[in-house]
């Protein structure tokens, strides 16, 4: 007696786009994220460059107290 072996190819394929599609969200958020902590190191360079330290934290107390 012969035994026919048959698989559930739609499972299957519909895991793997659902997989793909994981990797390209995580892929996408984690570029996302290092673009925007380059772009928050390049305005705080620029800060310390066009004000120095003590105008930084200068301006961030009064940005934090209102004064």
């Amino acid at each position: 007696m012969k035994t026919i072996s048959t698989e559930n190819t739609r499972n299957t394929v519909a895991h793997d786009d659902l997989n793909q599609a994981g990797k390209v969200g995580l892929i996408a958020v984690t570029t996302l994220g290092g673009l925007i902590g380059a772009w928050g190191i390049a305005c705080m360079v620029g800060a310390f460059a066009t004000s120095g330290i003590g105008g930084v934290i200068s301006g961030f107390l009064s940005a934090i107290t209102g004064m």
